[in-house]
């Protein structure tokens, strides 16, 4: 599928790249590498990506149409920096790139490049995965290193150009006009756009500006992490260039990154005369001394059309009967009796329009404030069963969103409405799914989706946890759509596997093992913390594998950390040989994991003396929190399903009690209208575990068409980009609130529609090492935490996922006739 070429010269970069494939002997020197990947159909192998030696990179993405698509833009690597005021320094030289291709076809071409530019010797660790029809993107980590002191010209800084992290170099003359040599639409971009730290769209039109000058003057920071170069028509001097992005990992949470950019008076249509830029607001923009390191991390994406995550990944089915670019009736509303102020008016939402509430709440818990549109007549949303809509919070001011339909039932309005607790602090652009019975009535009575009168959205102080104060909340694209009514596919996917990164996974699961047995659940954690689901999670990778001296010593590590009652604590320190708890609580769901992959571990061949009895005792515990009606003392789906995965595999004494658990998940849990698991008996809200693991549960007990529907319904309500739209995936519950790669890879180990594509989405974001992190974004609420950190179960999950049949299993049990001999 791919197809990678040198060239030994180029009419503007010095050959001075050495390049080594495979860590074979260097060959070189060479101006520029070449990369060619098939198209997704199979009927070509366009080239997407150049990079040059001079640190200049084109990406266009793999459609191969005709007319072709040329490339446009170029980025340019970091850093670039002016030491005075008429000395600058604009573009790295590359003196060696080593290739590494031992993930292809499926994973990432992996490169690594060194040159200098300057005073900094500069290294870029580059992950391209395979290439798609839509979209190529590359992820760079970009580290830099002082030679010598260095100090940063004062000016250049103010004017916020003093060190750029990352370029896009660019050309616009015109739109519809000529310029030299004949051409017409003398142009590869004609905008940009980006989220200020004021959480607003700011866009400019370069045909609006008169060269030469800055582009964003006055000069704002960046409050998402994404700059867009833009191609919005589909002309060009040479065709239609893409649309470039460069969407960081993360904001830097000590110092502002500007958005800036220089327009130049030309005709010439080979000068790239658009530059935009990031620059470094900290102490990097000031001076260096020599030994000094800084490392940036940031994707470059390219596709035709300017990004739209939730187009392009499909979520914008349905009907949408509000998106503020007409007419509406939306105002602000609060509790008279409280001090609280807000006002709502249109802003520049992540693409179009969109409404904004800036509010004050105060300190005072329970005050709110509210957006609420009328709809005049009412609404008839009885087709559909979700309401959908875009949403951006606020970073400095976290608070509780609640979300509501208000019907019309004669003279009466009713409200049904849900709270999501301490979320509006995701200051990035998303989509809140919430099923229409998931909105609690505050008067009783059901709603009526017929006559729907009123939608808001109010933003709560709830609690301690809350802050109140300050803030804004902004909404776009209300929409509703119908879930019940989808397509469910006719068979599970079959993932593919892919041998060098599932062992590498593993290779890294062994390393988070420390002198205790226990293993570090996050590498970055500052204490050494082992969350007891992922000791199981570890041994059921490590007993597949047949490593049974990492396996013998977990178990002897779970075997002396078990409390004597056969349970466990939810985690423990895994640097004290004592096992104390960290989170000292218990939870069926921990447990039952311990159970479960203990039991694997015999079936697979295991064979530590304790294991046995860790088994009888906590699949003991377990059974003691069953309740009269067969179900769990708590009312939790996904502890429900955990429980009988442990028990069916305990052993022929617990065989009832898990046969009393299935039948209490097929009566009270599983939602046959819906074609899902609940959260709970009465609990609406979904979770991606319950339809992951009660997908494995209902192949097992013989449900395989309600298991394809469980695993459709969450592809329906729980997939989202993620912040810089550079990966796709799941949220474990409904928001969905962030990227969660843990469960991509459940749905993806279980078979769910799609599951190759989104495995890919899970080898972009690989380590060297094999580690996974846990997201590409980091988020704590909304009752959910993802993190970039990298850690054992995102790691231990996408080993399953590129392990057929792993890592759930029908235990069969039989029970052989007794035979007494000698008896009369």
């Amino acid at each position: 599928a791919w197809t990678i070429s040198t060239c030994a010269t180029d009419p503007s970069v010095p050959a001075t790249m050495m390049v080594r494939l495979d860590g074979g002997q260097l060959s070189g020197p060479v101006a520029r590498l070449e990369i060619a990947h098939v198209t997704d159909d199979g009927t070509s192998r366009p080239t997407v990506a150049v990079l040059y030696a001079s640190g200049f990179v084109r990406l266009k993405p793999n459609a191969d149409p005709s007319p072709s698509i040329p490339f446009g833009s170029s980025f340019i690597l970091g850093p670039a920096y002016w030491p005075d005021a008429s000395t600058y320094y604009h573009n790295p030289q590359l003196t060696c790139l080593e290739l590494d291709t031992a993930g292809l076809p499926a994973g990432p071409l992996r490169m690594q490049a060194r040159g200098s530019n300057h005073d900094f010797e500069v290294t870029y660790d580059l992950r391209l995965p395979p290439p798609r029809d839509r979209q190529t993107r590359l992820h760079v980590l970009q580290t830099y290193t002082a030679t010598a002191n260095i100090t940063v010209d004062p000016t250049r800084r103010a004017e916020a150009q003093g060190l750029k992290l990352v370029q896009v170099s660019s050309m616009f003359i015109n739109e519809g006009g000529t310029c030299d040599e004949g051409h017409t639409d003398c142009h590869d971009s004609d905008g940009a756009r980006f989220i200020g730290d004021d959480l607003v769209r700011h866009q400019v039109a370069f045909a609006d500006l008169t060269p030469s000058t800055f582009l964003f003057s006055p000069t704002l920071h960046l409050g998402s992490t994404w700059l867009d170069v833009l191609h919005t028509d589909d002309k060009g001097w040479q065709g239609n260039p893409p649309n470039v992005r460069i969407a960081l990992d993360a904001l830097p949470p000590d110092r502002t990154i500007t958005v800036r950019g220089w327009i130049s008076a030309t005709t010439n249509p080979s000068d790239d005369n658009v530059g935009l830029w990031l620059h470094d607001d900290g102490s990097a923009s000031q001076s260096w001394t020599a030994g000094q390191s800084g490392q940036v991390g940031y994707w470059l994406l390219a596709q035709d059309d300017p990004p739209k995550p939730w187009a392009d990944l499909g979520l914008r089915t349905g009907q949408t009967f509000l998106d503020f670019e007409d007419a509406f009736n939306c105002f602000f509303v609060h509790d008279v009796s409280q001090t609280v102020t807000g006002t709502v008016s249109t802003i520049p939402g992540y693409a179009d329009t969109a409404l904004q509430l800036d509010y004050n709440l105060g300190s005072t818990s329970g005050n709110w404030v509210q957006i609420r549109c009328n709809f005049d007549p009412p609404l008839d949303l009885s087709d559909y069963d979700h309401l959908r809509f875009d949403w951006r919070g606020d970073p400095e001011t976290a608070n509780s969103l609640e979300v509501g339909l208000i019907d019309q039932a004669g003279a009466t309005q009713r409200i049904f409405a849900r709270g999501y607790h301490h979320a509006t602090h995701r200051g990035w652009w998303g989509q809140l799914v919430v099923p229409f019975n998931f909105l609690a009535p505050w008067h009783g009575g059901t709603l009526d989706s017929s006559r729907v009168a009123a939608f808001f959205v109010s933003v709560v102080k709830d609690g301690t946890d809350d802050t109140g104060r300050v803030g804004s909340l902004a909404i776009d694209s209300l929409n509703a759509y119908n879930v019940a009514s989808r397509t469910v596919p006719a068979d599970f996917s079959i993932p593919m596997t892919h041998t060098f990164a599932s062992t590498a996974a593993v290779q890294w699961l062994a390393s988070q093992q420390q002198a205790t047995g226990l293993l570090k659940s996050w590498a970055e954690e500052s204490t050494c913390t082992a969350h007891t689901y992922d000791q199981a999670l570890a041994l059921l990778v490590f007993s597949r594998e047949g490593m049974w001296t990492q396996a013998d010593t977990l178990v002897g590590a779970l075997a002396q950390a078990q409390n004597a009652d056969g349970s466990w604590y939810k985690s423990y320190n895994c640097s004290n040989s004592g096992y104390s708890c960290v989170h000292c609580h218990k939870w069926e769901g921990d447990i039952a994991w311990a159970v479960y992959a203990l039991s694997r571990y015999l079936i697979l061949g295991g064979s530590h003396p304790q294991a046995r009895a860790a088994i009888e005792r906590g699949a003991a515990w377990l059974a003691t929190r069953l309740a009269p009606d067969g179900c769990l003392a708590i009312d939790h789906t996904e502890g429900t399903i955990d429980a009988w995965w442990a028990l069916q595999a305990a052993g022929p004494g617990y065989r009832d009690a898990a046969d009393r658990l299935k039948d209490c998940l097929l009566a009270y849990y599983w939602d046959d209208a819906m074609g899902r698991f609940k959260g709970g008996r009465d609990w609406q809200q979904p979770y991606l575990d319950n339809q992951t693991w009660g997908t494995a549960f209902l192949r097992v007990v013989g449900r395989e068409e309600d298991a394809r529907r469980a695993l459709s319904y969450a592809y329906e309500v729980l997939r989202l980009p993620a912040q810089g739209g550079q990966v796709g995936g799941f949220d474990g519950q409904g928001g969905p609130w962030s990227v969660w790669n843990e469960g991509i890879a459940q749905y993806v180990a279980t078979g769910g529609q799609g599951a190759n594509d989104l495995l890919l989405e899970l080898l972009a974001q690989q380590e060297r090492d094999g580690a996974m992190p846990g997201s590409p974004d980091d988020f704590t609420g909304g009752g959910v935490w993802t993190t970039r950190w990298h850690g054992v179960a995102p790691t231990a999950w996408l080993y399953f996922a590129l392990t057929p049949g792993e890592p759930f299993h029908r235990t069969a049990w039989v029970l052989l006739p007794l035979v007494l001999k000698g008896y009369p």
